[in-house]
């Protein structure tokens, strides 16, 4: 999917925009565990340096295609682990969350944000199709009644 990346990040810092859930996270990178702040809108995953990061995020995830699962906390050597795989290209992204009550969140809504996403699609198009409808019966209206005249 191509974006712009300007849109993307004012859409992550938008807060008229709705935040299903925003949290600090750990990001398993090499081996090695990064602190960051993530912030999931909509079927996005913006993931920033720090909370109220002034910069763009450093990684956005597009939550479609993808499976979410708890990790064995024994091989990662860290608590409250998931990962999010994607299916088609089989890359994986590791993260720690805080505590259980973060984890059971994070992992719940990433779960069911891509179903949540096509339903706010569909409704969506179901509104413009509304429209459209309605604009052409309108117009119809019109153009009959100036035959009358």
């Amino acid at each position: 999917m191509l974006a712009n990346a300007k849109s993307l990040y004012r859409l992550a810092i938008d807060p008229n925009f709705e935040r299903r859930f925003a949290a600090n996270l750990q990001l398993q990178q090499d081996f090695r565990w990064r602190p960051c702040f993530a912030v999931l809108k909509a079927n996005l995953l913006f993931v920033f340096n720090k909370q109220d990061d002034p910069e763009p995020p450093f990684l956005i995830l597009i939550i479609e295609d993808c499976f979410v699962e708890l990790c064995d906390e024994n091989k990662l050597g860290r608590d409250f682990t998931f990962e999010i795989k994607y299916k088609s290209t089989g890359r994986s992204f590791v993260f720690a969350a805080e505590d259980f009550k973060a984890l059971e969140r994070w992992v719940s809504l990433l779960t069911i944000t891509p179903i949540d996403y096509m339903l706010l699609c569909k409704q969506s198009f179901a509104e413009q199709i509304e429209r459209c409808e309605k604009l052409e019966q309108e117009q119809t209206a019109s153009e009959s009644s100036q035959a009358k005249d």
